[in-house]
């Protein structure tokens, strides 16, 4: 056992952890359900990373004292590898979909198997059928044990499933590298698995965690932080893209909540926040794999849709269906009777034309936003 080895791989893997959780802190990534789970595996890996070492310290150590302590370290640390399976699965899909009511309905199963393997490590203490220790307090890994690295392997795979079937439905999942996080972990949980004495886990989750946490720094210039849609510097940048692009033709919709200062000043700016949040809920869950959705300003949205070239009234029936669909889930979200107000769009839509600059764009979209806004106002 290479003492060297398992103590710069654990060591190093802490001060990335704890400089990482250090940073988060400063740039105040600790406030929404998705930056406290992030938070919760940082801690987790902190953990780890410290009780990797001890268990192999211990090893071999004789006495009823040492005994216990190694039982204790060893169970704890096959109770954060459970752990942080559930909450990576968590993060991708809250990360995703936005949508924190999916935690407690859809992964239910996942929460039971947990629950379960926490009673198999208690049970393990009296019984020791995943690890044991023999009379010279020597540590084996039973073959019930692994079903600890199988469950993780299974809830990787499932975070991997999560990610491209949203990448089928929506087109894109916002600057997620998910396989910047996977690919270390992957690679170190091969190497601990096949060659006990090796202590590389805790060092490839801290890998991951800081290529993901480089990457929502890098994100934030281009993302609404509300919200969690694109911003205006993104949709510029798509719009270069649909000037250029030979191979599809844009149209797009522009819409803004009726009565959002009534909001403000009825419930309060947090019922304002919370009815955006709702607004690009709504949004979102009308988008498809041709179609972008942004927050422009305030409480204005715009969704770029896009078709093959030479398909201009596909565009068109994409970009109505895309309209009713948003309505459909604006109605949705109305009866339910969940808040104190309603969420209620005025849309407009215009097709993107490069003969013209993207300000025409804007105005043609924001025209007809007002025609249908004036509609409803004709129509009381």
């Amino acid at each position: 056992m290479n003492w060297g080895e398992i103590l710069v791989a654990n060591g190093t893997g802490l001060f990335l952890l704890i400089m990482l959780i250090i940073c988060r802190h400063m740039t105040k990534l600790t406030r929404r359900p998705v930056d406290r789970i992030f938070s919760a595996i940082i801690l987790i890996g902190i953990a780890g990373t410290i009780l990797e070492p001890l268990t192999f310290l211990l090893n071999g150590k004789e006495g009823s004292f040492y005994r216990a302590v190694s039982m204790f370290s060893n169970t704890l640390e096959f109770f954060c590898t459970a752990t942080v399976s559930v909450l990576w699965v968590w993060y991708v899909d809250l990360y995703l979909n936005k949508d924190i009511k999916r935690l407690k309905t859809r992964f239910v199963p996942m929460i039971v198997i947990w629950a379960l393997l926490t009673v198999l490590l208690i049970g393990n203490i009296f019984g020791e059928f995943l690890f044991s220790f023999d009379e010279h307090n020597v540590y084996s890994r039973e073959p019930l044990g692994y079903i600890f690295f199988v469950f993780l392997s299974i809830s990787y795979l499932a975070s991997v499933v999560l990610y491209y079937r949203f990448l089928s439905i929506h087109g894109k999942a916002q600057f997620f590298p998910i396989w910047m996080f996977l690919t270390p972990l992957i690679i170190s949980l091969s190497v601990q698995i096949l060659f006990y004495g090796l202590s590389v886990t805790f060092l490839g989750c801290a890998v991951g965690l800081v290529s993901i946490y480089l990457n929502i720094l890098s994100k934030q210039s281009l993302v609404d932080s509300l919200t969690g849609l694109y911003n205006r510097a993104y949709i510029e940048h798509e719009l270069i893209i649909a000037r250029r692009s030979r191979k599809y033709i844009y149209s797009g919709v522009m819409l803004d909540i009726d009565q959002f200062k009534s909001i403000n000043d009825n419930f309060g700016h947090s019922s304002g926040d919370d009815a955006l949040e709702n607004a690009s809920k709504i949004i979102i869950g009308a988008t498809d794999r041709d179609s972008l959705a942004f927050r422009l300003a305030g409480d204005e949205f715009v969704v770029l849709v896009r078709a093959k070239a030479g398909k201009t009234e596909e565009l068109k029936s994409k970009t109505l269906d895309l309209e009713e669909r948003i309505r459909a889930g604006m109605e949705a979200f109305n009866n339910t009777g969940e808040k104190p107000y309603k969420v209620v769009f005025s849309m407009g839509y215009a097709m993107y034309d490069t003969n013209f600059g993207d300000d025409d764009f804007f105005r043609k979209m924001d025209d007809e936003m007002y025609k249908d806004k004036e509609s409803k106002r004709k129509a009381m």
